[in-house]
């Protein structure tokens, strides 16, 4: 009898420790089972899964056979503007007279600062500016947006000193210019005026390249305006509308997505622009060639012949 009880008790015991195993153990199973399922769908928590991996984009391959290029300018950029990537660089952070490459600049701030609805009178002495281009006459008045293009495909220093006036003065203006450098990060440049005249205007290929990837994110428009060959503008106090044509001499390649190119005795030529290239967007700096237009071709020649598109 006392056998029979002693086995009774330790089949009671035995059941009471298999049922304490299983409530203890049940939530971890649980967990791990879910944690299995949430994997195998491939989202778990808002995050990717590694059954479903954020893909590295393809960048291109350099070729180390193929030597870097021969350089006439003084400064040479070219970066991918979609993945960061950079293909070339000479003397990016060199100091060097911006000329009408401060006209981009002059832009993004007359859009942020003025806004392109803005009615902007023409003087007689914006108009007595060096340099004829634009074709403004004293007594005009632009909307803003229509100055700005006259400004941009013509690189006309009248437009800019209108809106140096509308500003306040040159000094005035100037000021807007260099906060904004500032906030882009263009650490490397000081500007004294909005057209570019001053060759105390001063910036980088490095600089002029966190310049051109500004516009391209937040005021594409200027990129929109310069890279077409004609556009027409009316004065907002004239019913007769004319046509203006885009000096820049790339705007007929059917890769270039717009601009702008800066020329002065001191800077020589100058050039900010953006292709299209290897399937996306590169921005292309040149400054102090002799020849930006055959420097452009060379430079292009030769990243296809030194990278491998993926």
């Amino acid at each position: 009898m006392r056998f029979y009880t002693i086995v009774a008790l330790v089949l009671a015991f035995g059941t009471l420790l298999v049922i304490g195993m299983k409530s203890f153990l049940g939530p971890v199973a649980d967990s791990a089972s879910l944690q299995n399922n949430s994997a195998s769908i491939g989202i778990a928590g808002g995050a990717l899964s590694p059954a479903d991996p954020d893909p590295a984009p393809k960048l291109p391959v350099r070729k180390w056979d193929v030597f870097d290029p021969q350089v006439n300018a003084e400064a040479v950029l070219i970066k991918s503007l979609d993945e960061d990537f950079l293909f070339f660089s000479y003397n990016t952070y060199k100091p060097w007279p911006m000329a009408s490459l401060t006209k981009l600049l002059t832009a993004v701030v007359v859009i942020e600062n003025i806004g392109v609805g803005q009615k902007i009178p023409v003087s007689e002495t914006a108009v007595g500016t060096e340099g004829e281009a634009g074709g403004l006459r004293s007594g005009e008045v632009y909307a803003a947006r229509d100055l700005l293009k006259i400004m941009l495909m013509t690189s006309s220093n009248d437009a800019a000193a209108a809106f140096e006036e509308y500003a306040g003065g040159k000094e005035a203006l100037a000021k807007l210019l260099n906060d904004k450098a500032a906030q882009i990060g263009m650490t490397g440049t000081v500007v004294y005026d909005g057209s570019g005249l001053s060759d105390s205007n001063v910036s980088s290929a490095s600089d002029i390249a966190k310049l051109v990837r500004y516009v391209m994110e937040y005021e594409p428009e200027i990129l929109s305006w310069t890279r077409v060959q004609t556009m027409m503008v009316q004065p907002a106090n004239d019913a007769t509308g004319k046509q203006i044509t885009n000096i820049d001499p790339l705007v007929t390649n059917s890769d270039f997505l717009g601009g702008k190119t800066g020329t002065s005795p001191l800077a020589k030529e100058n050039l900010a622009s953006v292709f299209s290239f290897f399937n996306g967007r590169v921005a292309v700096i040149i400054l102090g060639s002799t020849n930006r237009v055959q420097e452009v071709d060379s430079l292009f020649s030769w990243v296809k012949q030194a990278y491998e598109s993926r």
